[in-house]
């Protein structure tokens, strides 16, 4: 799925058939009809297992994921925060990463802020997604060997670095299916620097 243009909309011919979609937490939790994600409307929609076919739940409006044998009337809806009228972030507006993974492996992705890892999560291989990410200035997102959870993760290439622009870029990467380490390719006027091999740092 490329990225949207600068009205926001999306190219639904682009997209593909099925589009992951995530639980309350960061895991996917399956893959809906691209038709039903980017379809206008707001009715509950599908979403399906691995094989494409089994129902494993369903997407509620102002609920997220509800899997499959829940009532979603027992589901409390997902709070939204709303800050003082004028009150805005200064410094962190979002980022959005997508990316198409069509090696085998995982691509693993984190904010980092001042060498903390702040935020990241990963693609899984042969596979296509989104992640959108509150970055102060000055935060880098960078691209791990690992995920940012195990012991050990360091940085393979900087994708962005922000700066004190109002309004955060749409990023766009790609990873070949050549190999499992194969070279992640990107776009969309990112600034990235070379390889960095300093470890992270993951919160305590």
């Amino acid at each position: 799925m490329s990225p949207p243009g600068p009205n926001g909309a999306v190219d639904a011919s682009s997209a593909p058939d099925f589009i992951a979609v995530a639980g309350r937490g960061a895991a996917i939790a399956g893959y809906a009809r691209k038709q039903d994600v980017l379809g206008p409307g707001d009715a509950p929609f599908p979403v399906f297992g691995d094989d494409l076919r089994t129902v494993v739940g369903q997407m509620v409006p102002g609920k997220g994921f509800i899997p499959a044998g829940v009532d979603p009337n027992t589901v409390p809806k997902i709070p939204v925060v709303v800050g003082p009228a004028g009150q805005g972030q200064s410094d962190g507006s979002k980022v959005v990463l997508y990316a198409q993974n069509d090696s085998p492996t995982e691509i693993y992705d984190a904010v980092l802020v001042g060498g903390q890892v702040t935020n990241g999560g990963g693609f899984w291989g042969q596979n296509m997604g989104v992640a959108c990410y509150s970055m102060p200035v000055g935060s880098r997102l960078v691209l791990l060997d690992r995920s940012a959870t195990e012991p050990g993760a360091s940085v393979l290439r900087e994708i962005y670095t922000r700066g004190g622009e109002q309004v955060g870029p749409s990023l766009w990467i790609v990873r070949t299916a050549r190999s499992a380490r194969a070279p992640v390719s990107l776009t969309g006027g990112e600034r990235h620097s070379p390889v960095d091999r300093r470890p992270v740092r993951t919160p305590a």
